[in-house]
């Protein structure tokens, strides 16, 4: 059996230079024993930047010095002209070699064999391998979910920004948006719609979709919610397809998952807003979809985790974009996420294939996020370093939110005590650094081993502490910002960012100048988002209310006179704000009174 490795290894030097000479259409010239050298085909290059050497693993490695100035294998020379997978890549230079035994990288029955290490037993069932009708129906769901989203869903999209996402990464990984079932025109059966005529023409196409899970049948009285989904039935449809499914996401943002090899697997959805169940992905009751080994961002983090024989583990997906934003060079990711805190066996047996050295873990600090992070230390028999800095059931992704323009990437002086150790004087990133962030105390190193056992008591990185129950901002950095320009959409969008990202400095003592106070949990909960618009005038009112130390009682007329707007937006932002339950209002013969009200119950 000849291995991926051994293909790319010097023992082929020739024929992996002649293939690259073919390739590239380019003449190399000898330098000496297994070097050669030649114009850089990627860029225009004026001197023979473009060279060959066999490194330290004896593995045939391209270089360019020039522009480019980048390294690569056989494989990635074929993905960069051919534009095509890493699967693809083995498949063509295998093919080109004559080898029929060809093992590939990646496949959970033909992995390459791990160099110098004994053979461990694998405790699970290997997952059936999907049907080709069912990733056709994956592929097609997720393409026009992104469409849709672009095209369609600005309140998704939104979401999308104030987590951090742009429009590059939204196309990167495409994202995409379920249209719900309260939408009028679609009824929560977008896909559905898109796909209706080939269903009508043959209603076994309709069947991969189901397999794949991505309708729902709205009449099972087994499943969870089933009275909400019973009343979404149309009975007024006559054909079975939208009369009695709907899309399984429908009022999600789809976050499509990839395997190593880049095929499609299933996907996640996450509802735009902080109600009801966040995160959802497909049953694997009555559909081929089998979630276990799911690993986030694996399709474009491999090659890179192998070659700087690093990985960064994080829980959740917007977990990983924080990361991902942070990493110097985002086109060599090194980071996943295992979508919870449990790295399953398929995951344990897939990364014990990587050649990994370093492990850093970036749980939440919660009893889930501390129990994962010592399972995966005995589960994966390596020492651990955990990146601290987090406080008890704050998220990653909360602590790296604000630091885009603070941390300008990976580099010695803004790594962990922990990520320092392991840190080699290279360009490979190892590690992320929080020392930029505005805590008082400099995070602490924690290594977890196999025998680690966690304490939450005593292993904390911060130190004793609670989330404070309030945080204090300055009424004369918000006033300037609440105001509604309605002409000018792209103007009110930035204040709503400006008023978040204000927010999310959260600082814990008073300063100087007036004061309000917001509730901890209204900002470490995101219950902003909630809010939308109305957020400017929710933020008005709670510091009126504050300065005054009283309820408002004002007319519609002078909040529409404070806010710069008419009487109609105050009235339909207040409707949302008590409909929301932020805000009580009552009445006299006169005023209204309204007074803020939080999640809690509680009044400031």
């Amino acid at each position: 059996m000849t291995t991926y490795k051994e293909l790319k290894s010097v023992r082929y030097f020739d024929s992996i230079i002649a293939y690259a000479k073919k390739l590239l259409n380019i003449e190399f010239q000898s330098t000496g024993r297994q070097r050669y050298s030649a114009f850089c085909p990627f860029h225009n290059d004026s001197k023979d930047s473009f060279r060959v050497h066999v490194n330290d693993k004896n593995e045939v490695r391209f270089h360019c010095f020039g522009e480019c100035n980048t390294e690569w294998d056989i494989y990635d020379i074929i993905i960069k002209v051919n534009k095509c997978s890493f699967r693809e890549a083995q498949e063509t230079f295998a093919e080109y070699m004559g080898i029929t035994d060809f093992v590939f990288y990646g496949g959970i029955a033909s992995m390459p064999d791990r160099e110098n290490k004994p053979d461990e037993p694998v405790n699970f069932v290997e997952p059936k391998e999907l049907d080709k009708d069912v990733i056709t129906a994956l592929h097609e769901a997720a393409d026009f979910y992104h469409e849709f989203l672009l095209q369609k869903e600005d309140k998704a999209l939104k979401y999308l920004y104030r987590r951090g996402l742009d429009i590059d990464l939204i196309k990167k990984f495409n994202i995409g948006y379920a249209s719900p079932f309260a939408d009028e025109n679609y009824k929560g059966r977008a896909l559905i719609y898109s796909y209706l005529d080939r269903f009508k023409d043959d209603y076994k196409t309709f069947n991969p979709f189901v397999r794949a899970g991505l309708f729902r049948f709205l009449d099972d009285k087994a499943a969870k919610g089933y009275g909400y989904y019973m009343q979404q039935v149309d009975f007024a449809r006559t054909d079975p397809f939208t009369k009695a499914y709907g899309d399984f996401f429908a009022g999600r943002i789809t976050f499509p998952i990839y395997d190593i090899n880049g095929k499609i697997h299933g996907f996640m959805g996450r509802r735009p807003d902080n109600r009801g169940t966040h995160w959802i992905k497909q049953q694997k009751q009555d559909t081929e979809i089998s979630t276990r080994g799911w690993l986030y961002g694996i399709d474009k983090a491999a090659r890179y985790i192998e070659y700087y024989s690093t990985i960064i583990i994080v829980e959740g997906i917007f977990d990983y974009f924080a990361f991902y934003r942070l990493l110097q060079d985002a086109n060599k990711p090194i980071v996943v996420s295992t979508l919870g805190t449990r790295l399953t066996d398929e995951s344990i047996f897939l990364l014990q294939q990587l050649n990994i050295k370093n492990i850093i873990v970036a749980y939440d600090w919660d009893d889930a996020g501390r129990a994962g992070i010592n399972k995966i230390a005995k589960d994966l028999s390596y020492t651990i370093y955990y990146l601290g800095g987090m406080k008890p059931d704050e998220d990653p992704a909360d602590k790296l939110k604000n630091l885009q323009n603070i941390i300008s990437g990976f580099s010695l002086k803004h790594l962990s005590n922990a990520a320092r150790k392991i840190q080699k004087q290279t360009d490979k990133p190892v590690g992320i650094s929080f020392l930029s962030s505005s805590s008082p105390k400099p995070s602490k190193e924690i290594i977890f081993k196999p025998d680690t056992t966690l304490d939450a008591s005593s292993i904390d990185p911060l130190g004793p502490g609670k989330t404070p129950e309030k945080y204090f901002y300055e009424a004369d950095r918000f006033l300037p910002l609440l105001t509604y320009n309605h002409a000018n959409k792209a103007d009110l969008d930035g204040k709503i960012q400006d008023l978040i990202k204000m927010l999310n400095e959260r600082p814990e003592k008073p300063g100087d100048s007036n004061q309000f106070t917001i509730y901890s949990d209204f900002i470490r909960k995101e219950l902003y988002d909630d809010l939308g618009y109305a957020l400017i005038l929710w933020l008005r009112i709670v510091i009126e209310q504050q300065y005054r130390k009283r309820k408002i009682k004002e007319t519609d007329s002078t909040l529409a006179k404070w806010l710069q707007t008419s009487r109609p937006t105050i009235i339909k932002y207040k409707g949302l704000l008590k409909e929301l339950g932020f805000l009580n209002i009552s009445t006299d013969t006169k005023y209204q009174k309204l007074s803020v009200k939080y999640f809690t119950g509680k009044q400031v």
